[in-house]
């Protein structure tokens, strides 16, 4: 069964699919936030390649991941992971599915519990509202010339994903990349690639068929979230 962690990181790589494109220039966090939000409503789906590049605190470990993710409106997510091991991971609307053939097994767990708090997910799936559920901070420019726009939790009790950091074009407010910080000090980032919206999106990549003699792993049902 997955560890906690490794779920975690899962569940933080769904936050890209903020890659909403916007107009203009951005004067403050608050512009930028109000952008990012007004693009999100209007995006049906969303499809990109993307690497990925998860830094563990404990033991200094790196894993470096390329994959092909998938989005449809609302609350269906598909990512497959190509390397260095294939995994994929569902949403279709109701259930969250992690789906490891190596270990020919999968994660089940509903989707209203995987997101139920006011964490960055949450704004992903339609629940929540950047302006009103998060506290966002204009950071310093990067290298490359973009903005860095901060995602806190307005709870810190509702931290759990820990922190988000969108890299956004200036130009365009496309989210050209993401930087998770969770709470036990590991960082995972990701970049996407050939972005493509609201184009042809089918919908059986959000279903979830299990193959014959696939361990099926319920997770357990949190009580008072």
């Amino acid at each position: 069964m997955p560890s906690p962690g490794r779920l975690r990181a899962c569940l933080g790589l769904l936050l890209l699919l903020l890659a909403i494109p916007g107009q203009g220039r951005a004067a403050s966090a608050t512009d930028v936030v109000r952008k990012v939000q007004e693009r999100y409503d209007q995006t049906q789906n969303f499809a990109a390649d993307f690497t990925q590049e998860m830094r563990i605190e404990a033991g200094g470990q790196v894993i470096q991941s390329t994959g092909r993710v998938w989005f449809r409106r609302p609350g269906r997510m598909r990512w497959e992971y190509v390397t260095p091991e294939t995994q994929t991971i569902i949403a279709d609307g109701q259930t969250l599915w992690i789906v490891q053939p190596a270990d020919n097994q999968a994660l089940k767990a509903p989707l209203q519990n995987a997101f139920e708090s006011r964490t960055p997910v949450s704004f992903l799936l339609g629940v929540a509202r950047i302006e009103q559920d998060f506290r966002a901070t204009l950071l310093s420019p990067g290298d490359d010339g973009k903005l860095r726009l901060q995602l806190d939790p307005a709870k810190a009790e509702e931290g759990s994903l820990g922190a988000l950091i969108l890299d956004v074009d200036p130009a365009t407010y496309d989210v050209a990349a993401a930087t998770i910080h969770d709470p036990l000090g590991n960082t995972t980032r990701v970049v996407l690639v050939d972005v493509k919206r609201n184009g042809a999106v089918d919908e059986s990549l959000f279903r979830f068929e299990r193959p014959q003699g696939m361990d099926v792993i319920e997770a357990p049902t949190q009580r008072g979230a």
